[in-house]
Parts: C-alpha cells; sequence; structure tokens
C-alpha cells in the first residue's frame, strides 16, 4: 500500500463541487501533499471568487461550469490527463431535492453519469463519489438518486464513500438551527426523537483519503459514526450556545414542527444486503459487493441511528462548539 504523500506526489486532480463546504475542505487537504494541480469544478462563481481569495496556489486551476453540462465538463477532461477525481457537485438537502425532483435527477444522477462515463473514457484510474447514508433504502427523492448514482459509480468500477450528517456543512442541521435561534430566538425541529448520524467534516475528509489508498474499484467506504438525537441537539444550543452568543437561554422558543415531506425519523448507513460483503478496516468499513466478508461481528455492527451509540452531550457540545467557534460574529 502506498503511502498518502507517494499516492498524491505529481497527480493532476479534479474535484467536482469543489467549493462546498465539504469540497473545498478536500481541497484544501489535497494542498498539503505534493500534487502537481488541483482542478476545481462548479457553478457558482461567487464561491469561486472566494475561495480565490482565501486560498492563494499556484497548483489551482479554478472552472465553472456544471455537471449536468456534458460538452462543458468534456472539455475540462479533453484539456487535462487527470489521475483521481472526486466527484463532489450534488443537490443534498432532502426537502429542496423533494420539491424539485427532476432537478435532482438532473443532477445527482445524469451529472454523476457525466462525470463517470468522461472519467471511463479518459481513462482516468480512480474517481471517488461522495454519497450518503439516506441512499440506503431511500425513502426521498435525495436518497433515490444518490443510491442510482452509487449504481452507476459501481457499475464502472470506482468507488464511492457514505456519510452521515457531517457537522458543520453548509445546510446541515447545526447551522441551520443556530442561523434560525440567532434571527429568530426559535429553534424548529421535526420530532425530538430523531436520530442521526453524526461526523466532522475532518473525519469526511479523512474517509475520502483513505478511500482513495485502498480503493480497488467497486466498493463503498463507510465511517464508524456514532449518532446523535435531536433532542440531545437542542437542548445543547439552547443551554450552551444561546448564552454564548449573548442570548438567555430562556429566550428560545422551540417548535415541533413534525417530520418534512421525505424525512425519516432514523437513518440507516449500511444496507441489511450488504451486511456480508461488509469489511472491517478499523475506522471504516468497506463494502465489497463481490467478496463475502469473514470478519464482521453482527452484534456489533449498527446500521441504523437509533440503535447506533450515542454521543453524548457533552460531545456534541465539543462538534458544536468546533462549529461556532468559526463564526464571524464570533470573533467581532
Amino acid at each position: 500500500m502506498f503511502k498518502m504523500s507517494e499516492l498524491f506526489r505529481g497527480k493532476k486532480i479534479l474535484v467536482t463541487g469543489g467549493t462546498g463546504s465539504i469540497g473545498s475542505c478536500i481541497v484544501k487537504e489535497l494542498l498539503k501533499f505534493d500534487v502537481d494541480e488541483v482542478c476545481i469544478f462548479s457553478r457558482d462563481e461567487i464561491k469561486q471568487f472566494m475561495m480565490r481569495k482565501t486560498i492563494s496556489d499556484k497548483r489551482l486551476n479554478f472552472i465553472v461550469g456544471d455537471v449536468r453540462e456534458y460538452k462543458s465538463l468534456e472539455r475540462v477532461f479533453e484539456r487535462n490527463n487527470f489521475d483521481i477525481v472526486y466527484h463532489v457537485a450534488a443537490m443534498k438537502h432532502v426537502v429542496i431535492c423533494e420539491e424539485n425532483p427532476i432537478e435532482a435527477v438532473k443532477t445527482n444522477i445524469f451529472g454523476t453519469q457525466n462525470v463517470v462515463d468522461l472519467a471511463r473514457k479518459h481513462g482516468v484510474p480512480k474517481l471517488i463519489n461522495i454519497s450518503t447514508d439516506k441512499a440506503v433504502s431511500p425513502y426521498n427523492v435525495m436518497g433515490a438518486t444518490k443510491f442510482i448514482g452509487e449504481r452507476i459509480v459501481f457499475n464502472a468500477n470506482y468507488t464511492s464513500v457514505r456519510f452521515g450528517n457531517v457537522a458543520g456543512s453548509r445546510g446541515s442541521v447545526i447551522p441551520v438551527l443556530i442561523e434560525e435561534m440567532i434571527r429568530k430566538r426559535q429553534v424548529s425541529i421535526t420530532n425530538p426523537n430523531v436520530t442521526r448520524f453524526i461526523m466532522k467534516i475532518s473525519d469526511a475528509v479523512k474517509l475520502v483519503l483513505n478511500a482513495t489508498q485502498y480503493a480497488e474499484g467497486g466498493e463503498i467506504f463507510v465511517l464508524k459514526m456514532k449518532a446523535f438525537k435531536l433532542s440531545d441537539l437542542v437542548d445543547v444550543l439552547v443551554n450552551y450556545v444561546a448564552p454564548k452568543v449573548g442570548i438567555r437561554s430562556e429566550e428560545i422558543k422551540v417548535n415541533v414542527i413534525g417530520l418534512l415531506p421525505g424525512e425519516k425519523q432514523h437513518e440507516n448507513i449500511v444496507d441489511e444486503l450488504e451486511v456480508p460483503y461488509l469489511h472491517d478496516l478499523g475506522d471504516f468499513y468497506v463494502i465489497k459487493p463481490k467478496t463475502p466478508a469473514t470478519n464482521v461481528q453482527r452484534e456489533h455492527l449498527a446500521p441504523s441511528s437509533n440503535v447506533a451509540e450515542f454521543v453524548s452531550k457533552d460531545e456534541l457540545t465539543e462538534i458544536v462548539d468546533e462549529y461556532i467557534s468559526s463564526l464571524l460574529f464570533l470573533k467581532q
């Protein structure tokens, strides 16, 4: 197995969606290695402009484009000889995908097909697709499109990584609830009994790099994650975050609005049919659909967020604190 430094030395890398919260962190991590070039392909020129101002590195190449547009993506592949592709671009918000299913299909299915087809056409050795726990037994449009995306990637003998709730990523539950609390002095939750898997952005990036190192083709990498209860998160926000940003806990109203269209009360990170192919690699699992596993003990496996080990309120406070400490209003 190559060392990580050797794996990336001299490589030309494409990151679709490289200006997003997860994509940009992957880019920053890649720049720590002796890569030749990192090409960021995304459709938001404002985010690209801001990223250019915050990261000054001659190895970065910014290209505005949409993975839905085959021709514009094809030009990028034709002008570059990529060694690795990270496919991060996606529509990832459940409610928005539920309300705009055709757009979700265009991005998450057709866009993924475009990236995979061009990677194969141009002989890219490694492609890592960013997927989600919502692709497991999909219950909503977003999950269904990401499930199909995983199949597209698998059929091309490329690799996926499956994330839970990435704490602090744009649009995820922690920043959304904190923003609502600050602006409206209220926190709106679907159901206090909801559970979700949780991972830090740093853990998500580490999983992506591990997948790059260990990938042989056709696998799905899954981090061993703890879960959290929505009721515990609310408690942390009201009793810890609110006073930290100058709001009295008594001012915060908690609204229970019920599950939104397409939402599940609990999430699964592994499907029951995948368990026989689940290989234990220490901090993470690898699903190898072509290779039955011998080292996974079912009694130690927690495929659903309601039976996983829960983070304590202290651990949840640390995760939340890591996010809010980076916000500008706390630095003013």
